[in-house]
């Protein structure tokens, strides 16, 4: 009896891996707000669904980064946005949202940033 538990644990357990997810195209919007909030929408690609994110618009730069690799992502976005180059924006499909305060919008973090 115990094998055949620990057997359907280590079973869900494999099932349970966050995948990346990559969205690739140029740069529609770039939005700075004071409270430390940087969202980017591409043009024609929302990008995967991520339940727990509110947002299927928006991907965010994590006010939890970094002062500098902040504003190394957000200059990248910027030289991309005027020179009309497509950028590859991954995150993570489980766990990977960036609340904006205590409202209900919840936008996907990039983790990567590929030009």
């Amino acid at each position: 009896m115990k094998k055949l538990f620990i057997t359907i644990a280590l079973l869900f357990s494999f099932n349970a891996k966050a995948i990346w997810l990559n969205s690739t195209g140029e740069i529609e919007s770039v939005v700075i707000y004071t409270s430390n909030k940087i969202l980017v929408k591409l043009k024609n690609n929302n990008g995967g669904d991520v339940a727990a994110c509110s947002s299927k618009d928006f991907f965010a730069i994590s006010s939890t980064y970094t002062e500098e690799a902040r504003a190394r992502m957000y200059s990248t976005l910027l030289a991309a946005k005027l020179a009309g180059r497509s950028v590859t924006l991954s995150y993570s499909d489980v766990s990977n949202c960036e609340a904006w305060g205590s409202g209900s919008n919840v936008y996907r973090r990039i983790t990567r940033l590929t030009l």
